[in-house]
């Protein structure tokens, strides 16, 4: 019986360790104006080891937003690196790559997306693991968990847009008088 114990328990010495490694935005919801620019990081968290790289498509909805450019820091992801292949009328950014012989580990910014609200609505912004180059740490692959954000895009209601307007209206009419 202590042999059948040893047998069972010798394997589980070998097992590498669970990370809870972990994908994310830096904000979880983000409001803007239509037509505003605003960028966001895409953060990795919670590697208990060095990160050799990986890769991560990108989702959302075109018709509220899209992607005017994707930033990677050389300095940190030193080589391979890619910007992904962008399609903004689908909503898609597939294979943006990151790697490096650097030394990263804790918190880090994986990339950075500059984004343009262009119509009204909420976008998901959904994270998910390019399979071509899958996330590693130390030589061994790591699946993280991929957290997604959404932006909303709300447009001024046509009630300011009017009390606006009689505001400047009222501001003149006082101006003749004068």
């Amino acid at each position: 019986m202590n042999f059948l114990k040893s047998i069972i328990l010798i394997p589980g010495l070998f097992c590498t360790q669970a990370m809870a490694a972990t994908i994310s935005w830096d904000v979880t919801n983000y409001s803007a104006d239509p037509g505003e620019i605003f960028t966001l990081d895409i953060i990795g968290t919670g590697f208990s080891g060095n990160v050799d790289g990986g890769g991560i498509n990108l989702s959302f909805d075109a018709s509220v937003v899209t992607i005017l450019s994707v930033s990677i820091d050389e300095a940190v992801w030193d080589f391979g690196n890619s910007a992904g292949s962008l399609d903004n009328v689908g909503g898609t950014l597939d294979g943006l790559m990151v790697n490096t012989f650097n030394d990263v580990t804790g918190e880090y910014v994986v990339a950075t997306v500059e984004f343009q609200a262009v119509g009204p609505g909420i976008s998901a912004l959904t994270l998910s693991e390019f399979d071509l180059n899958p996330w590693a740490s130390g030589g061994s692959m790591v699946n993280p968990d991929f957290v997604s954000a959404s932006v909303g895009v709300v447009p001024l209601p046509p009630a300011i847009w009017l009390f606006g307007a009689g505001i400047i209206t009222l501001a003149g009419m006082r101006r003749r008088r004068s």
